[in-house]
């Protein structure tokens, strides 16, 4: 019997302190989406969408680099190249010895994670040149900077596939000797002989070659670009990771008439001397919203490197206010427009991410999504925030359930939020920052789409007056 009366007492006290909690914010928020306690539903809140143009994105030191040209049917042309400095060798003599004859130069940088694009009906000729003027070692370069360029092209490589997921077996030096060596993924473009002997030249004294001010003003940096003339098909764009680790960078294979050994000289690209250039021609119906912001639109876009992200509002979000609503759920559903995407290419982003700015208007994450270290919202769903793209629903949904309380609470004063695509780069966070990882897009369906109607659906609760 004492037991009995030990339980009733425990659970007793269980329930004041539940019924004690002043702080609604917290109800109904710390369990997994699928476990929340539903409740009357809103799913009328009227949503604003506006396709918005990126700002330019500083590259220096970035893991990834965007290369391709994509000529999107409903979104435009888009194209990317990369520019770099090549690093004067550390030990030793950076000039390729006189007498020498040069086997094989080879540009060698490694692949990236994402691609987009289309790999199967496409041919891509990738093309090294020199740049006009010296890479400014150290600077960090806008993705929107003007790169003068040498028209002569060092090398190419005709590309149908990028394969950026495959390692490959290369034939290599070591100790002396001709070994094959497989090497993660990478990209090789064989550039001339006759240009590097002579870039590189012998005849050169020593000690004014190797000065490092003489030395970049000499080879100035290269330009891997995309010959858009020659391209078949639509296209993509591929990453490039160009890490501290090595491996990226000019291989020179050479013999000398003293031996019979292959000897060789790497001269490396380094992330901090890196930086890519992105352009984009939107198509009639894109520019139309990007010229007139204010406008009512039934579908909008979003796209990755530095392209368009939407930005969303809540306008009547305030009738909800002093109602006592505590939120159980809040979701947001985004459906693909089918009928926009259209045939030709009706690829989506496999991957979106939200957002919304501060006071400041830095970007930052919502409580729902925040997966910081150290200072993440313990409100957080992390992963399951959402974002996936549904290919069988054809939408995305993310959960905005402590979003959508804050705002009511007052916590949060701004009901803006913004949409775009999250890179395979980003896979283990819900990314908030700028960045250029990844080149997917989404066509999308607004509040006013009749057929592909966004919609944030709100399960609540009231408190006893």
């Amino acid at each position: 019997m004492k037991y009995y009366f030990r339980d009733l007492l425990t659970l007793l006290i269980s329930l004041f302190i539940l019924g004690g909690c002043d702080n609604p914010s917290k109800v109904g928020l710390d369990v997994d989406p699928g476990d929340q306690i539903q409740g009357s539903l809103i799913d009328t809140l009227a949503i604003e969408a506006s396709t918005v143009k990126l700002d330019s994105v500083f590259t220096k030191g970035l893991a990834q680099l965007p290369l391709g040209y994509l000529n999107d049917p409903i979104i435009g042309e888009s194209s990317a190249s990369i520019q770099f400095a090549l690093q004067n060798l550390s030990k030793g003599d950076s000039r390729i010895p006189l007498d020498a004859t040069i086997d094989s130069a080879v540009m060698i940088i490694n692949y990236g994670k994402d691609f987009f694009g289309d790999s199967l009906n496409s041919s891509t000729t990738i093309e090294v040149k020199q740049l006009s003027n010296p890479y400014e070692v150290g600077k960090n370069y806008p993705t929107n900077a003007t790169w003068e360029v040498d028209p002569i092209i060092w090398g190419s490589k005709t590309i149908d596939k990028f394969a950026y997921t495959d390692s490959i077996d290369v034939n290599s030096v070591i100790d002396g000797k001709d070994t094959t060596v497989t090497v993660v993924p990478q990209l090789r473009v064989r550039l001339e002989n006759e240009k590097i002997a002579e870039l590189f030249d012998g005849n050169i004294d020593s000690a004014i070659f190797n000065d490092h001010e003489f030395y970049h003003s000499r080879v100035r940096g290269f330009q891997m670009s995309i010959n858009k003339e020659s391209q078949q098909g639509i296209g993509g764009i591929v990453h490039l990771a160009i890490s501290s680790e090595g491996g990226n960078g000019l291989m020179v294979y050479y013999k000398t008439p003293d031996t019979t050994l292959q000897k060789s000289k790497f001269y490396t690209i380094s992330p901090t001397n890196a930086a890519a250039s992105v352009n984009h021609i939107y198509t009639a119906e894109v520019q139309e919203q990007l010229d007139n912001p204010d406008n009512s639109y039934e579908t909008v876009y979003t796209q990755g490197i530095g392209g368009l992200r939407v930005k969303l509002s809540l306008p009547t979000i305030s009738s909800l206010q002093d109602r006592g609503l505590i939120i159980n759920k809040a979701e947001l559903v985004i459906f693909t427009d089918e009928e926009t995407a259209g045939s030709a290419f009706n690829k989506q982003a496999p991957r979106l991410t939200l957002y919304r700015e501060d006071i400041a208007n830095q970007r930052t994450p919502i409580p729902d999504g925040d997966t910081r270290d150290q200072i993440r919202d313990p409100r957080s769903f992390g992963l399951a925030f959402g974002g996936t793209y549904n290919s069988e629903k054809k939408q995305y949904s993310f959960i905005l359930t402590s979003f959508i309380q804050d705002i009511l609470l007052g916590k949060i004063s701004n009901s803006e939020f913004y949409i775009e695509p999250a890179a395979n780069i980003y896979a283990d966070v819900v990314p908030y920052q700028a960045n250029i990882y990844s080149a997917s897009r989404a066509i999308l369906g607004t509040h006013e789409n009749p057929n592909y109607k966004m919609k944030l659906n709100i399960y609540y609760t009231k408190t006893i007056d």
